[in-house]
Parts: C-alpha cells; structure tokens; sequence
C-alpha cells in the first residue's frame, strides 16, 4: 500500500520505509497503523471505526490504591560532606 509522508518533498527512511518525494511503500500491517496515527496518508487503508467503548466513560487501567494500603517512603535527608563542599580540583 502507498504511504504519503506530509511533506509532500520527503525523500529518506522513516519506519524503515523508504520514501521518495513523499511517497513510500508497505504492507506490513502494523507500520501503516504506525503511520496513520503519525499523521501520513495511507492508501486503501480504513479509518478506524468509534466503538460503543469509545462512547461510554474511560475506565481506569490502573486504579489508585486507597491511601491506606500505600506504603509511604520515608523522607530522605540529603547528606552534604566533605566532598559535598568541595570544589572540583580541590
């Protein structure tokens, strides 16, 4: 499948593909989505259809651990020595 880069004048490697006046070449599934989602144009690729998950409220992949079982780290004092003070050379 064709991919079209932004700049219409690219000439280069992006993803490992190779382009040439903004036009590159791939089937390889996952770099189109990789390039539809970085803002190229691809060729006879459809556009991700909205689920009903999409419209319903996100849920949290990681919710918050109530306060109460999170062990907190003990404040950590910064120590400043004799090498602390020093200088660089000295």
């Amino acid at each position: 499948m064709k991919v079209y880069a932004p700049n219409e004048q690219y000439t280069g490697t992006s993803a490992s593909v190779s382009f040439c006046n903004g036009v590159g070449e791939t089937n390889d599934p996952r770099l189109l989505n990789w390039f539809r989602i970085h803002g190229y144009e691809v060729e006879g690729l459809p556009e991700p259809e909205e689920t009903v998950e999409d419209e319903m409220e996100p849920q949290e992949e990681n919710p918050e651990v109530p306060e109460e079982n999170v062990e907190k780290e003990p404040d950590k004092e910064t120590k400043r020595g004799k090498a602390g003070n020093q200088k660089a050379g000295e």
